[in-house]
């Protein structure tokens, strides 16, 4: 019965009495249909016109501008939101909704329900108000997605106006009000707007007590038990090679240069899995965090400090538990064998990039302190080189994008912004960890063992060629194809752009326009690298993708024992697994992102006034995005121009009777306002400005 009525929908007949009559329905079996379809909750009916619809339903996405979009979840075309459907609800929410009409450009949706609150908790600052002589406590929400004020249900005279707290979100049917459950610090304390943010990501400043009673029973230094049965490469020269500010040391290298002018690498893991037992609570609350984040001020680890920066991690000069990748390389950077052992390792030395830099770059008085280390380092440099040029004939791509971090004053405020330089040491490293990565992807996928991969799916069409239209404005020679567009294509777009002043824009165009690496338990490749086969194996200290496959390499590989038994549970939960990694991973980037941008606008709210050169970097149809020599972005409003704007989407611009604008356009700007509460910069241009 129900699918007579659904036709009916999908031809636009909504009219009560029209569906009847089409269907040829006695008045009594129209009302039972429709009654058990609205109790199904399949259709509304819209009681004033009569008029039945589809129910659906979709995830609310609001803008500054003061309407919404709704995202359903399975169509690719949005909803507009207009403001008069926006009371009480929040970004995030999933809701059900049904659509009547259509705009200019989109379908309009009405909200029916809210199915799903997204804000269940909150970071907040704790404030009150005097009224009649009473005391009423409230929340401010500290995330710019959620900026409500609300009613603190369980008020004490014991907390201080200014703290900064989490709380519980209890919603009612008109109002929302707060259940605080933890003060976090005050407002005042250093550090604490990052504090802030790392916990409205769901990120914890301390591990359990479980994991913390766990940890008493690990040992801090490799016992001769541990060693026994392992291979013992405590004579080889194998040293560390990290940034100057690094605590933990996961992975270690070593490059022999064979008389053949083939190459010995090594590349070895600290053996994490062999203190992070499954089903434990360090490893449940490893899989929880899914990885470590790295933020201006501080590391919050997957891992305690007693395993990251102490027995996982392969200091200098004491004996460590790893998993050993060791491969042979052609003299062109060619895998020809490999081998992947437990053993022990004595790190020769801690070196620093900048340190290794120096002695490719000349520094005689850096080599002579590391003469005992110093001709592997010029293999190294050979080799990577090697082992690049052939990623590159694969068609690899190499964004090399600038990035930027912030130095911080005593009391957490941003003090300077840096650029963070990768130089032929911090390539060099990337180099070997991308083979070793690749060459157990290789072993676990000949040998149909379950597996995490890193996957980087091929580009959608449309998204590309949509980017590549940009990309003609900036007079970059390319060939259009009909077919999927292959990296090599995209190499040699990158590689043009290089010689222009657009070559970072480009790259971020690209990027954007290119799929989300993820995690699989499926094999798809890496677009990217240009890779058949790829894993995450080398940083099992702030990945736990990297911890399931030393674990897998084990029980498969290393101490094989019920493999069909294990191979059925393994491919059973490790789809979900990589599907959880995924989601860590992507809360990991968007928080580090959210703390970048707060650091940016706080950086900036002691420049209002001041002007700084930038270029065009992105368009929309209110206003425009500039990228600073500095690296910060901000965003330039049509509504603070002097002219009116109008947006060119065909030839991608913006247009005034006076100006014209494309990306990748030099201008002066001056910053107008900017908000770390908000993380918003708002700059106008110097010539036309209010």
């Amino acid at each position: 019965m129900e699918e007579e009525i659904f036709k009916c929908l999908e031809e636009e007949i909504h009219f009560v009495p029209s569906i009847r009559k089409r269907l040829h329905w006695t008045k009594k079996k129209m009302d039972m249909e429709i009654k058990h379809l609205q109790q199904a909750g399949k259709v509304f009916l819209e009681k004033d016109t009569n008029k039945l619809f589809f129910v659906k339903a979709g995830t609310i996405d609001l803008t500054k501008n003061g309407y919404g979009f709704i995202v359903p979840e399975d169509e690719e075309e949005d909803y507009f939101l207009p403001k008069t459907e926006l009371n009480f609800l929040f970004e995030g929410d999933l809701v059900s909704f049904y659509s009547k009409e259509r705009g200019k450009r989109l379908k309009i949706a009405k909200v029916i329900s809210v199915l799903k609150r997204s804000h269940q908790t909150v970071i907040g600052e704790y404030r009150f108000l005097m009224k009649k002589g009473k005391r009423i406590g409230y929340l401010l929400s500290s995330d710019p997605k959620f900026s409500v004020q609300m009613r603190v249900k369980n008020d004490s005279e014991n907390w201080v106006e200014g703290s900064i707290v989490s709380a519980n979100v209890i919603y009612s049917e008109k109002d929302i009000f707060a259940h605080i459950t933890k003060v976090l610090g005050h407002r005042s304390d250093p550090g604490i707007e990052i504090t802030k943010i790392a916990l409205s990501y769901g990120f914890s400043l301390d591990f359990p007590k479980e994991v913390v009673e766990e940890l008493k029973k690990i040992g801090s230094d490799v016992t001769e038990e541990e060693k026994t049965e392992r291979e013992d490469f405590t004579d080889r020269v194998i040293f560390t090679i990290d940034g100057s500010d690094s605590k933990d040391f996961d992975d270690a290298v070593e490059v022999v240069e064979n008389e053949d002018g083939s190459f010995r690498l090594g590349v070895y893991i600290a053996d994490v899995s062999e203190y992070v037992k499954e089903g434990s609570a360090l490893d449940s609350e490893a899989f929880r965090r899914g990885t470590s984040l790295y933020l201006a001020d501080r590391v919050l680890p997957m891992l305690p400090h007693f395993l990251s920066n102490g027995i996982c991690s392969l200091n200098e000069g004491v004996d460590r538990l790893v998993l050993a990748c060791i491969m042979k390389l052609s003299s062109s950077g060619k895998l020809l064998d490999f081998e992947i052992k437990e053993g022990t390792i004595r790190s020769k030395h801690r070196m620093t990039y900048d340190e290794v830099n120096a002695m490719i770059e000349g520094d005689v008085e850096v080599q002579n302190k590391y003469r005992d280390i110093f001709p592997s380092i010029l293999s190294m440099v050979k080799l990577s080189k090697r082992i690049r040029e052939r990623r590159t004939k694969m068609g690899a791509l190499d964004f090399d994008l600038s990035e930027y971090r912030f130095t911080l004053n005593e009391d957490g405020s941003p003090k300077e912004v840096i650029a963070e330089v990768r130089r032929t040491a911090e390539k060099m490293i990337e180099d070997f960890m991308l083979m070793a990565n690749e060459t157990v992807a290789y072993y676990m996928n000949i040998l149909h063992y379950p597996c995490i991969y890193r996957v980087h799916e091929k580009p959608d069409a449309e998204k590309m060629a949509a980017a590549l239209d940009i990309v003609r404005h900036f007079h970059i020679p390319f060939k259009q194809t009909k077919n999927a567009i292959h990296s090599k294509q995209i190499q040699e777009i990158l590689n043009a752009g290089k010689e222009t002043p657009y070559a970072e824009l480009i790259s971020d165009l690209i990027l954007r326009s290119l799929q989300k690496a993820k995690y699989s338990s499926q094999n798809l490749g890496h677009f990217g690298l240009a890779m058949r086969d790829y894993c995450h194996f080398t940083s099992p200290i702030r990945r736990y993708p990297d911890l399931m496959v030393h674990r897998m390499l084990k029980k498969f590989v290393l101490h094989p024992g019920e493999i069909e038994k294990n191979m059925i549970k393994y491919n059973t939960v490790m789809e979900s697994i990589a599907l959880a990694n995924s989601k860590s991973e992507r809360q990991s980037v968007e928080c580090e992102r959210a703390c970048q941008d707060m650091l940016s606008a706080w950086y900036m709210e002691n420049r209002i006034g001041e002007s700084f050169h930038g270029v065009v970097s992105s368009l929309t149809s209110f206003g425009f995005f500039v990228r600073l020599d500095s690296g910060i972005e901000g965003f330039v409003a049509f509504q603070n121009l002097k002219d009116y704007y109008e947006f060119d989407v065909e030839n991608y611009r913006i247009v005034s009777e006076n100006h014209l604008y494309e990306v990748g356009d030099s201008v002066d700007v001056t910053v107008l306002k900017a908000s770390r509460i908000e993380r918003t910069i708002d700059l106008v241009l110097e010539e036309e400005g209010i």
